[in-house]
């Protein structure tokens, strides 16, 4: 589900995975596979995205996006 959102949120700033990925600082096929629900993400990591997305944290943790 935070994948589903990160995507989300990421296509919602018009970036790519590559470019969202250098923001949080992991690569292009880690994207993809948070992305797909395929790993999971971590706490800080949960804060770079939010911070990358420019969104609180709360937004990728709640229920809708």
């Amino acid at each position: 589900m935070i994948g589903y959102k990160i995507q989300f949120f990421r296509k919602k700033l018009r970036i790519s995975q590559k470019e969202l990925g250098e923001k949080v600082e992991l690569d292009q096929t880690l994207i993809s596979r948070i992305e797909r629900g395929e790993r999971k993400v971590t706490s800080d990591e949960l804060s770079l995205f939010a911070k990358a997305l420019e969104i609180p944290v709360t937004k990728l943790l709640g229920e809708s996006a």
